[in-house]
């Protein structure tokens, strides 16, 4: 198992941000010992279970599972052997899709999570201890490693609800949360829209194609299909080189800055605003401790290397340097938690890309995608998608189709904006040739493009988060002097273009190169048009696909 950090919010709240939980301060204890969950099935799935786990607070912090009706506990007693199945069945089974929820009962838990599985069970097991066995996206051998499965977490005590959503590991499965209080207010995280993984994985494609750093190694498929997609930690569990050296030139950066600059971290907690500089290769905040120069496996794990720390102060000042590092910014602002809108977030190279994408694919924005997506600045915005309350009486979790709707897949049966689209698909054109290609992933490419000749794409689904970048696999044999503009226009050849990028030889009509360029932000069904402009007649380019990206 990876991180689970988030699960005990109440005992390491200062290793994060207590500003979060101060609202819950002064309310009335929750009085009820157990309380009611529903869970709505609205995955297309008439197949889908749910699990509950965590560690049963009125009952000596021991293991609990509940069983398969939803109300019944089970406290599994240690096995003489590893790997031993449970003794009950705990798979819940849930309503038929688009029907109504599913009501279980659960006393209080601290580590809570709420799991699910479509169309099949999860196996859990038992060590010694007893200690659980738990699903993981990391093993290869996992029984559970082909089957479509997600969770959210919690924990429910005598004083508080705290509930998130959860894509530390991997994303999956749109979950939704949605908490009802006892004076009649409600809170809500909309989570993932429906479809946001295939969203996601486009983006993860698309951000390889653009820097060639191994994003795309985090998709997992299966079926022919996304099965997740793996935050970096994770994916670096499978395979130890990925993203090796991929920080190093920030990190250089960050050290020279601020060994002539002070560093000032809000540690948000009894601490205070500390300060740091770096001399002799650490980053040291007096009385504190130091930091080495941490990798990128330490930036996106936040708890190995340097952020491996053991007092409470370096875990305040681990989480905000963390964040600052995987949001990229940390050279912007010597100030930390800095006051930036968040709209800044992972805006500079290199950046935590995945966290990038989990928050732009999510319906509002948040989502936990790193062990500390949930610091912010005094007062500022919430990123980590949780619901809290010291009065809860009902949650309620949705679960939403995996793939297709939800800005995916639209209903009229285009395509996904973020999907890879072959270029030979066009819906309409004018001057074009369809040839075979030679280009990694075989098929037709479209050529012969000259400018004033164009490519239509009908009903390009770019969602209501949007996209701001178009990237296009092109190849070109232009005489010398020859090149143009690829240009992407919405709804009208003739359309004002909302982005575009220059092209000239790349050193043979089948010499591909893969292009990013920045565009206004597309929201919306649209008809897409490739436009293309040049000063000279011959033709210029040829295209094999496209994609866009948030």
């Amino acid at each position: 198992m990876l991180s689970r950090r988030s699960l005990l919010r109440a005992s390491t709240a200062a290793l994060a941000t207590p500003a979060i939980l101060t609202g819950v301060a002064g309310r009335a204890s929750a009085t009820a010992s157990t309380l009611s969950i529903d869970l709505q099935n609205n995955t297309g799935s008439n197949t889908v279970y749910a699990y509950v786990t965590g560690l049963a607070i009125d009952n000596g912090n021991a293991w609990y599972l509940l069983q398969a009706d939803g109300q019944t506990p089970y406290y599994p007693s240690s096995p003489s052997s590893t790997g031993t199945p449970l003794a009950v069945d705990c798979a819940i089974p849930l309503s038929a899709s688009g029907a109504g929820p599913k009501r279980i009962t659960i006393p209080r838990i601290a580590g809570g999570r709420l799991w699910f599985s479509v169309d099949r069970k999860l196996t859990f097991l038992l060590n010694p201890g007893p200690a659980l066995v738990e699903p993981s996206v990391t093993n290869s051998s996992d029984p559970n490693i082909d089957i479509q499965w997600d969770f959210c977490e919690f924990t429910f005590n005598s004083s508080v609800l705290y509930a998130n959503v959860s894509a530390v590991d991997f994303a999956a499965m749109p979950i939704a949360l949605k908490l009802t209080t006892g004076s009649g207010g409600t809170q809500s995280v909309p989570g993932l829209a429906a479809g946001g993984l295939d969203s996601i994985c486009a983006g993860l494609t698309a951000q390889h194609a653009a820097d060639g750093q191994g994003w795309d190694q985090l998709i997992v498929t299966s079926g022919g299909q996304n099965l997740r997609a793996l935050s970096p930690t994770a994916g670096i569990v499978r395979n130890s080189w990925l993203f090796s050296g991929y920080y190093s030139s920030y990190v250089d950066q960050v050290w020279a800055k601020y060994a002539s600059t002070p560093l000032y971290v809000d540690t948000q907690a009894s601490w205070g605003t500390l300060t740091g500089t770096v001399s002799g290769g650490l980053l040291t905040f007096p009385g504190a401790g130091s930091f080495a120069k941490p990798s990128a496996a330490d930036i996106f794990s936040c708890n190995s290397g340097p952020f491996n720390v053991s007092s409470a102060v370096m875990g305040a000042l681990t989480a905000r340097i963390s964040a600052a590092l995987n949001r990229s910014t940390l050279l912007s602002d010597a100030n930390q938690p800095g006051g930036e809108n968040p709209a800044t977030y992972y805006t500079t190279s290199p950046t935590n890309h995945y966290a990038r994408l989990v928050h732009a694919t999510s319906t509002d924005g948040r989502g936990y995608a790193f062990p500390y997506d949930d610091v912010t600045p005094n007062g500022g915005t919430d990123q980590s998608g949780f619901v809290t309350a010291g009065d809860p009486t009902l949650l309620t979790v949705t679960l939403s189709a995996v793939h297709g709707g939800g800005g995916t897949t639209p209903p009229s049966g285009g395509s996904s904006a973020f999907s890879t689209i072959q270029a030979s698909s066009y819906t309409s054109q004018s001057g074009t040739t369809t040839e075979t290609t030679s280009d990694t992933g075989g098929g037709y490419d479209v050529g012969y493009i000259a400018g004033g000749d164009w490519l239509g794409y009908a009903n390009i689904d770019f969602g209501s988060g949007g996209a701001t970048q178009f990237i296009a696999r092109v190849a070109s044999g232009a005489a010398s002097g020859v090149s143009g503009l690829v240009q992407v226009a919405l709804d009208s050849p003739t359309a004002t273009p909302v982005g575009s990028f220059s092209l000239g030889n790349t050193g043979g009509w089948q010499s591909w190169v893969t292009i990013p360029a920045n565009i206004s932000r597309v929201t919306g069904v649209h008809t897409v048009y490739l436009t293309f402009a040049s000063g000279q007649p011959a033709d210029f380019v040829n295209i094999h696909w496209f994609t866009f990206a948030a």
